[in-house]
């Protein structure tokens, strides 16, 4: 995790940009950190990575949580530990969703062809 800390004093002690080509976030961010600071507060960005566990990841793709368990196991699911549990990156997860779903249309697509032309 990445911490940005931000003292009252620096904000103060600087002007703020007037600059509006900014995005709307970065001014939302500018005029939260300058409200912060006026109160006297000091402000902390962090920056964490977006995760789920084995069991929301099984729910979105519709398989048991053992097979994704099972993944991780061998190696198809890259995962993060925090402390004893698998914590899933939710781009890990978008990876592997792409995969399956390739794996599964190369597996019945002679099926499926066969169908639409019967």
């Amino acid at each position: 995790m990445n911490n940005l800390t931000i003292s009252p004093d620096l904000v103060l002690s600087a002007p703020m940009p007037t600059d509006h080509s900014l995005p709307g976030w970065a001014r939302d961010v500018l005029d939260f950190v300058a409200q912060a600071s006026a109160g006297g507060e000091t402000v902390e960005l962090n920056a964490r990575v977006e995760t789920m566990t084995p069991a929301q990841a099984a729910a979105r793709l519709g398989i048991s949580r053992a097979t994704v368990s099972r993944r991780i196991a061998d190696g198809h699911i890259r995962t993060i530990k925090i402390g004893n549990r698998h914590r899933i990156p939710v781009t890990e997860y978008s990876r592997f969703r792409r995969e399956l779903l390739k794996d599964m249309v190369s597996h019945y697509a002679a099926d499926i062809e066969a169908d639409l032309l019967a």
